[in-house]
């Protein structure tokens, strides 16, 4: 585990290449010890060690001459002379091949996958020292982004839009067990600008290891000593050198089609043992499946211990360039790994589902500490960030700047009616806004309202950082065709953000759709109405006040409960108009009506509703910062849900009933073959067979062929709205598998697309009817440069001997259709 760092000596210099030129991150380490650090990118580095005396550093970077010098310590701080690196001598006598014949490189990754499992084991067990860095800087910071104006002097940048928007530190013990079991310890933790705040950068995504067959990227990558990696890459045999007396290969690594989940650059392998000494790799936003993503570099660099007898990684940096929008921005994580103890076998209490805990002082250690304990020094620009933004912190808490800064902030103008309004008072964090413009785009028309608009106010009091939050909103929504203004008012209440407890309370008078899940948004429904006189969103009346308690009970369990009055009222068509179609009328409001007719479809009635649901995360972990609980879902485990529902004291005795439900959201990842969701949900009513339409089980279908989702794993594709609805028993299957270019990849031209095949089935069974099912193919991240939000399907559907045949187009991008 991590050494006293108080008591320990300190060895400082400088690494440059021959030219006197920094060299940015080589390791330096006490030889043959896993005690390591590296240099920052002006080449500078501090070593701690345990004692004085006598000691052989060892100084090695990607491309250069390792070199070992013995010091004696007697003194601390101990400053080394600079110390010069020469380029590695090349050796490319084996790389010219003669044709047919086989590249030295093969033989060399095919022993090293041979052996791949034997390496990764040596190092599936360990606790260890390590240090994160990470750092966003923005290189174009627009004037506005999608035309909203952009703050520049509140992200303390320069007047050309760029600087340092992001940089923080953390020290930190762990243990770490293969594949993914962690138990770290933030010690210290350091962040720019905020005293009071907790570094995110920690150990649980710093785990890259291309001993496995696929490397977690946010896409699984193949990694180039994968079982099948000869079916992604060849190999070329650039050079061979020594280092610690082991013969070291240097091979490129070219991805057969660049499309593909793979990387590009250069794996180092060492002789006989047949371990990864290093990888500088190259990995596109295309390859990643991140169309943000311009680019990123991953460089690992291992050392040896000869008392350990392995190759330990000591060094990782990331390096990565994206943009969007007009904004361009960088970053770099940096993770150093020190002090390693390898073992056999950890307690069985090591491991829990907290996978961080940050200390309570973490971020309270000083400029001494730090000083005396980074392991890698800050850069010139790092320092002077670290410096103006606190001292900027300062000001800004200040009560004279925190009142001049609402003085000019709450300045208002008539334009704001138009555009909106926010007024703070940031001593008391209090926010109060009045949408404006932002609420007028929501416009939109039905057959009830005829055009209606909408306007909200909304107001936040509390310190969200502190867990203790207040926020309420009020809608107002006016119809010009039944001239009625609806009124949704709500206040919400978090109490903490450890167990998470939430208390909600809203109400008002509404124009709701019968399907409270609203399967039909209302832009497409207006789209649908205005063109093709396709009024398929049913409404109506719903006068309500419900509250809702939720809490995180246990890591894995959240309970929920809601009481609800619901007072209903039917609605009927105020308006004829359409864009087209103008003499033919719309069909009924009447959700089981498919006439013409204009009659209310159901009596009024009110009715008392109780809900509990209970929801298990399985596999979910933990990050525990001092001030929260931060979740960390685990996809390889399920999800479910448990729902019981208890109407009564309506109206009308035949309104009462209850219901049970659950369901259970499951996604496999096969990797490079893509990944497969599915989602099974079912239930039954008691009770029931005199209940209001409103009350059944409704579907989530589509009749306009235009879907909004991220997935279609709560809809069906062609399935009327409501036709099968049902107040007894259901079940229902969605399932999805997206191939993430597995198949497109592959096709010669097609691949340029990076189009996604994917494949889809969904099915619905209730009683007295045949089962419904749908089948689908198609392709999704559709698009041009980085906006990929685009989905075309190919849908059959079949209930017994019908059969039905559609186009769906998917519009995802952020939902905004919603």
């Amino acid at each position: 585990m991590m050494v006293n760092q108080t008591a320990i000596a300190q060895i400082r210099g400088t690494v440059l290449d021959v030219n006197g030129k920094p060299i940015a991150y080589a390791t330096v380490s006490i030889q043959n010890t896993t005690i390591a650090t590296a240099t920052n990118p002006q080449g500078g580095f501090e070593l701690r060690i345990s004692k004085n005396g006598k000691q052989r550093i060892n100084i090695q970077n990607l491309g250069y001459k390792t070199k070992v010098i013995t010091v004696d310590i007697n003194s601390q701080p101990f400053e080394m002379a600079k110390i010069l690196l020469e380029p590695e001598i090349q050796n490319l006598a084996e790389v010219v091949v003669r044709a047919k014949r086989e590249d030295p490189a093969n033989r060399i990754i095919k022993a090293a996958i041979r052996n791949r499992s034997l390496n990764g084991a040596k190092n599936d067990k360990f606790t260890a020292d390590f240090y994160s860095r990470g750092l966003f800087q923005v290189k174009d910071m627009p004037k506005k982004i999608l035309g909203q104006k952009v703050d520049q002097e509140e992200f303390m940048l320069d007047s050309t839009g760029s600087g340092i928007l992001y940089l923080s530190e953390t020290i930190s013990k762990l243990a770490f067990q293969k594949p993914n079991k962690l138990n770290e310890t933030i010690i210290a933790s350091n962040v720019s600008g905020d005293n009071k705040g907790f570094s995110y950068n920690t150990a649980i995504g710093a785990n890259f290891d291309f001993y496995e067959n696929q490397v977690d990227l946010g896409t699984k990558l193949v990694s180039p000593l994968a079982n099948f990696a000869f079916s992604y890459y060849r190999f070329v045999k650039e050079s061979g050198f020594v280092n610690a007396g082991k013969t070291i290969y240097k091979i490129k690594v070219i991805p057969l089609r660049v499309q593909e989940p793979v990387v590009s650059g250069f794996i180092y392998i060492v002789e006989d043992t047949w371990e990864i000494y290093a990888v500088d790799f190259m990995i596109t936003g295309t390859q990643m499946n991140k169309p943000i993503m311009d680019k990123l570099h991953l460089v690992q660099q291992y050392n040896y211990s000869q008392l350990d007898n392995r190759w330990f990684k000591s060094l990782q940096t990331i390096d990565f360039d994206a943009g969007a929008l007009g904004l361009k921005f960088s970053g770099r994580f940096t993770h150093n790994f020190s002090n390693y103890n390898f073992v056999d076998h950890f307690k069985e209490q090591t491991f829990s589902n907290v996978l961080t805990t940050i200390q309570a002082d973490a971020n309270k250690k000083d400029t001494t500490y730090w000083k005396n304990n980074r392991p890698i020094p800050l850069t010139e620009i790092e320092r002077n960030d670290y410096h103006k933004k606190d001292s900027i912190q300062e000001i800004r808490n200040s009560a004279h700047y925190l009142d001049s800064i609402d003085d000019k902030h709450n300045k208002f103008s008539p334009m704001n009616l138009i555009t909106g309004y926010e007024f703070r008072h940031s001593k008391k964090h209090i926010v109060l806004n009045y949408n404006g413009i932002r609420d007028l785009t929501k416009t939109s028309f039905n057959t009830i309202q005829g055009w209606n608009f909408n306007l909200g106010l909304s107001a936040k009091i509390g310190e969200d950082e502190k867990g203790s939050l207040t926020s309420a909103r009020l809608q107002f929504n006016y119809g010009l065709a039944d001239k009625k203004l609806y009124t949704l008012g709500s206040i919400q209440h978090l109490f903490n953000r450890q167990s998470y407890d939430f208390l909600e309370i809203t109400g008002g008078e509404i124009a709701s759709q019968f399907n409270e899940n609203e399967p039909i948004s209302r832009f497409v429904n207006m789209i649908s109405s205005l063109f093709f006189k396709d009024n398929y969103m049913k409404i109506y009346q719903k006068t309500f006040i419900k509250g809702t308690y939720s809490r995180n009970v246990t890591n894995v369990i959240k309970l929920s409960g809601w009481l609800e009055y619901n007072k209903r009222s039917p609605l009927i068509n105020n308006t004829n108009y359409s864009f087209f179609k103008k003499d033919v009328p719309y069909l009924s409001n009447d959700p089981l009506s498919f006439r013409e007719d204009n009659l209310e479809g159901f009596e009024p009635h009110s009715i008392y509703k109780l809900g509990i649901q209970s929801k298990f995360n399985f596999g979910r972990r933990v990050i525990q910062r001092p001030d929260e609980r931060m979740f960390v879902e685990n996809k390889s485990y399920p999800t479910l849900a448990i729902n019981y529902v208890q109407a009564f004291s309506a109206s009308l005795r035949k309104y009462a009933y209850q219901s049970v439900s659950a369901e259970v959201d499951q996604r496999v990842d096969f990797g490079n073959k893509g990944l497969l969701s599915a989602k099974l949900r079912g239930g039954k009513f008691f009770n029931s067979s005199g209940i209001s339409f409103i009350d059944y089980q409704h579907f989530n279908g589509n009749q306009t062929h235009v879907g909004t989702s991220n997935d279609y794993l709560n809809n069906y594709l062609l399935l009327p709205y409501y036709t099968h609805s049902t107040n007894d028993a259901y079940f229902e299957l969605h399932a999805e598998h997206n191939f993430n270019g597995f198949i497109m990849n592959k096709i010669p031209l097609l691949n340029r697309l990076n189009w996604h095949t994917i494949v889809g089935y969904h099915t619905l069974i209730i009683p007295h009817e045949k089962p419904y099912h749908e089948l689908t193919a198609g392709f999704d991240n559709i698009g041009f440069g980085k906006f990929k939000g685009l989905r075309i399907d190919y849908v059959r559907s079949f209930q017994g001997s019908v059969t039905k045949d559609g186009i769906m187009i998917g519009l995802k991008v952020f939902n905004i259709f919603k």
